[in-house]
């Protein structure tokens, strides 16, 4: 049965601040017109956010300070059109939809560079913290011309805060949910940050560090985990030197230190393999960047960055309903039993270079072009599932844009990608084209078609094993897998009606051909594991509106967005069973993405006080397909698939 869920955040926290001077921040609630703050994403040039032909959204870091987020996955959850949804209970890993589609299709960058890796994108999102952000910002639509493979949906870009003075802070929550936490310690984070700036604001050093704890929460009384434990250490720096004043040197570095495990109640004291259903996973990032840009004159500016990072994975998934048990006594016992079942060890080395050189001639155009080259090596060893990988992906991409303002009315862009990739025989050209009409102040429309594009490569979904009705669930690809293509048409007008009121609209439509579908593919020669294969299904789309309107006075303001959209294959495709296997296992059909809500709707409040600030936000999810899979609970054994 379909439904509808609402969710409502009423957010307080309790902070301890030491500083040396104030904290300035923009103010992320402003009006369009009296913010106009600078963005770089959209064209890879920085440029005031009303001038860019390429619609763009902003989060700034005093809204992720003012409603407590903690982390990148919270940061991204109350903007339109996206979602972040918890897609296991056992070991809630997040993952983000925009405009219905999966992760898989956009785009994370950091400062610009797509460093995070296939494996970091199974928990990632969840281990970046929110104190290190300046700036997020939103491009919806294909970018695959500009930042190559997976940026079909749109990109999601953290720009790092830049200090301006030397300060420090420290901030402390304490945090607690309904439910049984199996007596483990309650949640809480704590986040301390120093910025050392020298007199000549020439160099700039950020150190920071954290920790973050989730405790785990039953919450219906089941015996087993809706929430997992979490404990997150994270910490590292940034600095920046100019020793010119054209020239700009920085290096990121960054690690983080993850415990995971959800499942069992009455196993939660005893090893992972002990526990009825249990999965455990502990994880290491390490991320390094070095980025130089210079501005050589007027007209010639220039990126050299170079990016490496390293995730680390050691896992358990199983337990003994799926894996079975040494204990005679166990329903579960199983002769063949061995210690080692169920754990795995996944790297995943991801180097990144990118270069990009802009010049402009006269005030009317700018030409940008430039390349990047990327290589991951992924290893991955789960023995329970039977799957041994040892894969490596290169990609290199050049591409050349032109930007042309004949006047303040008018502005295009253009240009064109080429991508050669390992996992292709033939390259790819994304071509793309942006326009933006501003007859005025107060209105502003903007229109673009772009073209994006997926590897046959490995995603993260892959390095996922699911845990369902006692049985493991792994996905491989199909041998013969073709790249996925998509085109992408948008229209978005906006208006400053006046002093006050603000309304904007988006319309988009995206067509893909040869969609990527998971369907089942089961091995009966593995029992306790259902093997899915991703393979090229028919073409598909996705179309809708967003609608955002907004009511701004000097210390208060609210806010309130509806997207509507439609994610439908052109003929139906199996989602979950078997046609010709076991009558139980009953094949399920649909014409629409799975899991995937039609309407979303956000109500957000913001009061800023003399003593404190306050913010309320609303979150309405419509409803949405979910397959599912009957069992017995007593035995394990199938019942049937049904949609609910």
């Amino acid at each position: 049965m379909k439904g509808v869920f609402v969710r409502t955040l009423f957010y307080g926290n309790a902070a301890v601040i030491c500083s040396l001077s104030d904290i300035s921040a923009q103010d992320a609630f402003s009006q369009l017109d009296a913010l106009n703050p600078l963005v770089v994403t959209g064209s890879q040039v920085v440029e005031p956010l009303r001038d860019t032909p390429v619609r763009t959204e902003v989060i700034d870091g005093k809204y992720l300070s003012r409603t407590g987020t903690r982390s990148l996955a919270e940061a991204v959850e109350y903007s339109p059109g996206i979602r972040v949804s918890t897609n296991c209970q056992n070991c809630s890993v997040q993952s983000i939809q925009m405009f219905g589609l999966p992760q898989q299709y956009i785009g994370i960058l950091s400062d610009g560079l797509p460093n995070f890796s296939t494996l970091a994108g199974v928990y990632g999102i969840e281990q970046i913290p929110a104190g290190t952000i300046g700036q997020i910002e939103i491009v919806k639509g294909g970018g695959s011309v500009l930042y190559g493979p997976g940026a079909v949906a749109g990109v999601i870009n953290l720009i790092p805060r830049e200090p301006t003075q030397t300060s420090g802070h420290i901030d402390m929550r304490f945090l607690g949910s309904r439910g049984d936490n199996f007596g483990q310690e309650p949640g809480g984070s704590f986040f301390g940050l120093y910025d050392l700036v020298s007199k000549d604001e020439r160099f700039k050093l950020s150190m920071y560090g954290g920790f973050d704890r989730i405790d785990p929460i039953d919450r219906d009384g089941d015996g087993f985990t809706d929430v997992s434990k979490r404990d997150l250490w994270s910490g590292g720096l940034r600095a920046l030197w100019r020793p010119l004043i054209d020239h700009t040197f920085t290096l990121d570095l960054f690690a983080s230190d993850e415990d995971r495990r959800g499942g069992d109640i009455l196993a939660w004291d005893l090893k992972p393999n002990e526990g009825r259903i249990s999965e455990e996973i502990l994880s290491r990032r390490y991320v390094s960047t070095l980025k130089w840009q210079a501005d050589w004159s007027e007209r010639w500016s220039s990126r050299l960055a170079y990016s490496y990072s390293r995730t680390e994975r050691d896992s358990y998934y199983g337990g003994t309903g799926a894996l079975g048990s040494p204990d005679l006594a166990s329903p579960f016992f199983d002769a063949s039993w061995t210690s080692d079942r169920g754990f795995g060890t996944t790297t995943d080395d991801l180097h990144f270079l990118d270069t990009l050189f802009a010049y402009q001639p006269s005030e009317e155009h700018r030409i940008s072009f430039g390349g990047s080259f990327s290589r991951e090596n992924l290893t991955d060893t789960q023995p329970s599932v039977n799957r041994t990988l040892d894969e490596t992906f290169r990609n290199l991409g050049v591409f050349v844009q032109h930007r042309w303002k004949p006047n303040d009315i008018w502005t295009f862009e253009y240009g064109v990608r080429s991508d050669f990739n390992s996992e292709l025989n033939d390259p790819i050209f994304s071509p793309r084209a942006a326009i933006l009409w501003s007859p005025n102040n107060d209105l502003r429309v903007r229109g673009a078609i772009s073209t994006g594009f997926r590897a046959p490569e490995l995603f993260d979904e892959d390095l996922h094993i699911s845990n369902v009705g006692g049985e493991l669930q792994t996905t491989f690809n199909d041998p013969s897998l073709e790249e996925e293509s998509s085109v992408t048409l948008s229209v978005s007008p906006e208006w400053q009606i006046n002093e006050s009121w603000r309304l904007e609209m988006n319309a988009f439509h995206t067509w893909l051909d040869d969609t990527f579908v998971v369907e089942p593919n089961d091995d009966p020669l593995t029992p306790g594991v259902t093997e899915f294969i991703r393979t090229n299904g028919e073409s598909s789309r996705v179309y809708g509106a967003e609608l955002n309107l907004g009511y701004f006075r000097d210390d208060w303001n609210i806010q309130f967005s509806w997207v509507q959209q439609r994610l439908e294959y052109d003929n139906p495709q199996l989602v979950l069973g078997d046609p010709n296997g076991d009558p139980a296992d009953n094949p399920i059909f649909s014409s629409t993405y799975v899991r995937t809500p039609e309407s979303l709707a956000l109500l957000r409040f913001t009061h800023n006080g003399d003593w404190f600030d306050s913010y309320v936000t609303a979150k309405a999810t419509g409803p949405m397909n979910v397959p599912r899979i009957s069992s017995d609970p007593a035995t394990g054994d199938l019942i049937g698939n049904k949609m609910v």
